[in-house]
């Protein structure tokens, strides 16, 4: 195992959820954190708790501007590169008859065009690194996608294919691709869905057997997915975790 102090990493949705204590996981590994998230009260909190371990980087995915301005900004700041976490997501509970324009835009943008902006700007950065890694998160929902969360399970699922085919394409410049694959995690992640969504999501999961399968499975913490991401960064230059799953065993 190679040690990760004096690393610089940037995380996605590094203000809450999986991003935060993965953030918190990286610091307290000495490695410099990238903090990209949307701008906002959270981010505030998050950049005030990690002082010069942090970096702050205001930017929201679904604009290419916004991450061009961050990466600007991390360059300037750290000067280099050697790990990409591609963790931010979002999912909110509908029927593809009933999406507005918007909300696709905002699901599929943050899920999907979100990681190919910040790969994009992170290979020129990452090709100068010996230890170059891009984790990419996914979801597990995507072997099973679920009634009203399908635009979700696609984005997630695009994103494993692009993660897979960043592997062959990258490994010329000795940047090494994983997919980590999440389950169940308790984050507060459903907390904001529309309650008459809700309502619907879960007639219709009960209706198809969806509940029954998670039935008496406790969501696993944050910690986990952060002890995860820690085990396949730590791999030494010769060896790599192409894929790995983290869930809940009950």
């Amino acid at each position: 195992m190679s040690t990760l102090a004096g690393r610089t990493a940037l995380v996605t949705g590094a203000s809450q959820g999986i991003g935060l204590v993965a953030s918190r996981a990286l610091a307290a590994e000495g490695v410099r954190v990238g903090l990209l998230a949307r701008p906002g009260p959270a981010l505030d909190e998050t950049a005030k708790e990690f002082g010069e371990a942090g970096l702050p980087l205001p930017a929201d995915l679904c604009d290419p501007d916004d991450v061009r301005a961050a990466f600007a900004a991390l360059r300037r700041e750290f000067g280099s590169l050697d790990y990409l976490v591609n963790n931010a997501a979002t999912a909110r509970p509908h029927r593809i008859e009933d999406t507005d324009d918007a909300q696709l835009d905002h699901e599929v943008g943050t899920n999907l065009l979100g990681p190919l902006y910040t790969v994009r700007e992170a290979v020129p950065l990452l090709r100068r690194s010996d230890m170059a890694h891009i984790v990419n998160l996914s979801s597990e929902s995507t072997a099973d996608p679920y009634p009203f969360l399908l635009v979700y399970a696609a984005t997630k699922s695009a994103l494993e294919t692009l993660t897979r085919g960043l592997a062959h394409e990258l490994r010329p410049d000795g940047i090494r691709c994983t997919l980590l694959r999440v389950g169940q995690t308790a984050t507060g992640f459903k907390d904001a869905w529309d309650p008459e969504q809700l309502e619907k999501a879960l007639h219709a999961w009960t209706a198809g057997g969806f509940r029954a399968r998670v039935s008496g499975v406790t969501p696993q913490s944050p910690e986990r997915v952060a002890e995860a991401l820690l085990f396949v960064l730590r791999q030494t230059s010769d060896s790599i975790v192409g894929e790995l799953s983290v869930r809940a065993y009950p």
